[in-house]
């Protein structure tokens, strides 16, 4: 079966490129702490967070509500700890299914768009709380800064803390 768009490929590699990272660290490297006082797990749940804003974006949804997080501002830091509050005690094991359960259900989604859907512009798939109007950038690029882009970030702060880790040994 092929990619109904050209979008699966790039998230599909992002993701087993942040799968190779987490598996190398089995189960009690997930629970190392960065210098933020993020544990590798927490990056997960942050990740399955905003692919879950995705979701919400393409399903016309309310955003917020689809991270968990429906009261928290708007404010990108303001939402990120809101859901690390939401997601703190989780497990290093309920942590990491939520993060594929997330994960696999966006996949989903996006299968389901063509190319012409994801040139749409944000707007389109929230019209009740758009953007700026004149803001006609494609939801493609939302799609990027919360899969691929989002993992890259990640993967360089998962591996900070593995640096770090090692040189306190």
């Amino acid at each position: 079966m092929s990619a109904t768009n050209a979008v699966i490929a790039p998230v599909e590699r992002g993701w087993d490129e942040l799968n190779a990272v987490i598996d190398s660290l089995g189960p009690l490297g997930l629970t190392m702490t960065g210098p933020d006082g993020w544990a590798v797990k927490d990056h997960l749940v942050h990740i399955a967070a905003w692919e879950l804003s995705l979701l919400g974006l393409l399903e016309g949804a309310d955003r917020r509500s689809a991270m968990g997080v429906p009261g928290a501002d708007e404010e990108t830091d303001a939402l990120n700890a809101a859901v690390w509050a939401l997601h703190g005690g989780k497990t290093p094991e309920q942590a990491l299914d939520h993060f594929r359960e997330t994960h696999a259900r966006l996949m989903r989604h996006l299968g389901t768009l063509s190319d012409a859907d994801l040139r749409r512009p944000y707007n389109d798939y929230q019209p009740n709380e758009p953007r700026h109007p004149n803001d006609n950038r494609p939801v493609v690029d939302w799609v990027a800064g919360n899969t691929w882009e989002h993992y890259a970030e990640h993967i360089g702060y998962i591996n900070q803390i593995l640096k770090d880790s090692s040189h306190a040994r």
